[in-house]
Order: structure tokens, then sequence, then C-alpha cells
């Protein structure tokens, strides 16, 4: 989520062209044939909570190569939707009602899938760069981390509006720059507005222009793990948490 197991991944998923608007029968295929690489069946749809920690129990076992593999399946599934009918298919509404999910949950895979997308190619190169530092923020820096989600809900349940995504993305840079460095930043930025803009359209154009970087006082280096435990992450996850962004 190597090399054997990530071409399998790409030739696992037919790659369909659609045209203009979503063929729902074919969004459906493309992520029945995505899950099936997880092990997870489609009827009914999996609660997004329980998919993410299925992704993520294989990235802390397997590593940077289990990043790779998960991109290969990501990059398969994109391939298969199709460029063209990408935003049709993949939006909130249309997840809510194809697979009988809340709006919440649909909102979530949403987010997801873009997020994916930026991390398997545009920030592919930071995503394992700093995989090791992302994966120690999510398992030991975990109530910075809610910290930033609670204030962000909070804002936007008073009412807040687009500003309160910014405050979550500069919360976020703020706990992994002090991990991690300052060069993170601009990953954090592209990869939380890449699946923000798409899961909250209407403010699009008020999120930050991650090509500015913020000026910062004292950051840390991260030091690599020597040894992150399986039981480790999956009492994060237990939790209801998140190990990576």
């Amino acid at each position: 989520m190597v090399a054997v197991q990530l071409f399998l991944a790409l030739s696992l998923i037919p790659t369909i062209t659609f045209a203009g608007t979503c063929s729902n029968s074919n969004f459906k295929l493309c992520y029945n044939t995505y899950f099936e690489n997880f092990e997870l069946a489609t009827d009914p749809f999996p609660e997004y909570r329980a998919y993410k920690m299925v992704r993520e129990m294989m990235l802390v076992e397997e590593g940077p190569s289990g990043q790779t593999k998960e991109c290969g399946f990501q990059n398969a599934l994109i391939s298969c939707i199709g460029a063209s009918t990408e935003n049709d298919c993949v939006s909130t509404p249309n997840f809510a009602s194809l697979f009988n999910i809340s709006e919440s949950e649909a909102t979530q895979y949403v987010q997801d899938y873009f997020m994916m997308k930026y991390t398997c190619n545009a920030g592919y190169s930071d995503a394992m760069k700093y995989f090791y530092c992302l994966e120690s923020v999510g398992l030991y820096h975990t109530d910075s981390l809610v910290n930033c989600s609670t204030t962000e809900q909070n804002a936007l349940g008073n009412g807040i509006g687009c500003s309160a995504y910014n405050d979550y993305i500069g919360c976020l840079k703020t706990v992994y720059i002090a991990n991690c460095g300052a060069d993170i930043q601009k990953y954090i930025c592209n990869l939380e507005v890449s699946g923000i803009s798409k899961a909250a359209p209407e403010c699009a154009s008020a999120l930050p222009d991650c090509s500015k970087t913020t000026k910062t006082i004292v950051s840390k280096k991260f030091i690599p793990r020597k040894s992150v435990t399986v039981s480790d992450a999956r009492k994060v996850l237990l939790s209801g948490k998140s190990i990576f962004p």
C-alpha cells in the first residue's frame, strides 16, 4: 500500500473512459475493485473509519513500501474513474446516494480521495521522504492533532465559515513543523487544500496559498524511529484517531 504487487494492483482495475456525466455503475465497479485490495466488501459500503484503519495498519506494518503499494491501488482507482468525470463522480452527493452512506461519511471519502491523489502524485516524493515522521506524529502526538480537529469542528459548528479551514491547516502545519522541520509545511498545506477544496468547494477560493511558507522560530529535527509496534498503532486507530494525515 512491491513491484509485483503494484503491477498486479494496476492490472486488476479496468481502465474505463467516461465522457461527461458520471456512470454510476462503472464508478461502483471502480470502488468495488479498489476495496478488494484491502479485502473489504462494498455491500454495505464500509464505514470510512474501518477502511482508514485497514489502510493505515498496512502502512505501519509495511513502511514506505506500503505507501508505494497503496499509491498503486489509488492511481489505478483514479485511472478507472477517469479524469473527465472525476469531479462528477467523486462528490459528496453522489457518494451519499450511490453507496447509501451519510453525508458526513461521504464527505470524508471525497476528501480522502483527493488527498490521496495528491499524496500519490505531486506529493509522492515528500510523502516518502517524511513517511516515518508523519507516522511518528500520528502515533505519539495525537493530542495535538486532535486539538486541531476539535477546534476546527467547533468553529464550523459556530458558523465561522471558511476561515475555520485556514486555521485548521495552520494548526496542523505548526504540529508537523515542530516535529519534522519547516520543509514539511508545503506538503501538509497542499495535502489538506487538495481534500478540503473538493469536500467544501464553496471555500476553495478562500483556502491558503501553499506556495507561501510560514516563518518558524523553533523546529526540531526528526530522529528516525527505532521501532513502532503494531499494538501502538492499533491502539491509536481503535480510539478513532488517524496516524497519517
